[in-house]
């Protein structure tokens, strides 16, 4: 057990080193990515802000013009924001997961790649998903500081984007190395991503589930993910301390083991070139 603890500690700390020296290197090429992403394209760089924009606009037609959710005691403009804070953090987690599952595949002929190790190519896939979250959180701060309801918790939202970053990257870590091996894991990963956005508190609050599925959400790591988001952004107050304690933990542990997983697969990839 203590080996394994050491053998995890160690390839946490060798990651690290890594992104820390090559980050010049991962911000210049997630660029590159990003102008990729969107050539071709007539609106270019603008999907950017659009793509969340309309997908915002489909959820809200569907919870507010044909179920007419309300919550009890506020507006209509509250519900918007309440969706809005839950659905930006999660498209971030879905194009980080999506794209990144297959980022080692797609780029298997640079296992022997020198300039930028093939770990780091996992991290690149995350930076480009966070891309869209940072600019659609932006527009949020913007909504909500019209409405008058932004707060001094603002100012501890950069460590809930890194630990998200962290989650992200070791959650990426594994999948991308198993999807190697396993090519057909891809299209579970985007059902599953499907699945997980409709059984996520983005359009409900915990309260509105019955009690015999509410094991469900404490069960679903995004529930930690939103509700860090919306302390800090929409509702402007202090986490509970057990949602504090599971969301630093699930991120800091699943980067931890990604990173030893990672770091135990990498050896193999040359196999698979």
């Amino acid at each position: 057990m203590r080996s394994l603890l050491t053998t995890i500690a160690g390839s946490t700390l060798d990651a690290s080193r890594t992104i820390l020296r090559y980050r010049k290197i991962i911000w210049a090429t997630t660029r590159v990515e990003l102008a990729k992403r969107y050539s071709g394209s007539a609106l270019g760089l603008a999907w950017v802000f659009l793509h969340p924009a309309l997908l915002l606009s489909i959820y809200i037609f569907v919870y507010v013009v044909i179920f007419k959710v309300r919550f009890p005691g506020y507006g209509q403009s509250y519900y918007v924001l309440y969706i809005f804070s839950g659905l930006i953090p999660y498209l971030g987690f879905w194009d980080a997961i999506s794209g990144g599952s297959l980022c080692i595949k797609q780029n298997i002929h640079l296992v022997k790649n020198v300039m930028l190790p093939i770990e780091l190519i996992p991290v690149r896939a995350v930076a480009v998903g966070m891309v869209t979250q940072v600019v659609s959180t932006g527009i949020l701060i913007l909504l909500v500081g019209f409405k008058g309801s932004l707060t001094f918790h603002l100012i501890w939202l950069p460590l809930v984007f890194l630990l998200q970053v962290m989650f992200l990257v070791g959650l990426v870590w594994i999948l991308a190395a198993l999807a190697v091996v396993l090519p057909d894991i891809s299209y579970f990963i985007n059902l599953f991503l499907l699945l997980l956005m409709y059984i996520s508190p983005i359009g409900f609050t915990p309260d509105m589930i019955p009690s015999h599925l509410k094991l469900m959400i404490y069960l679903n790591p995004i529930y930690y993910m939103l509700e860090m988001y919306r302390d800090s952004i929409l509702k402007g107050q202090l986490p509970a301390i057990d949602t504090l304690a599971i969301y630093v933990i699930m991120c800091t542990g699943f980067f931890a083991l990604g990173a030893a997983f990672f770091k135990r697969f990498k050896s193999m990839l040359v196999d698979y070139e």
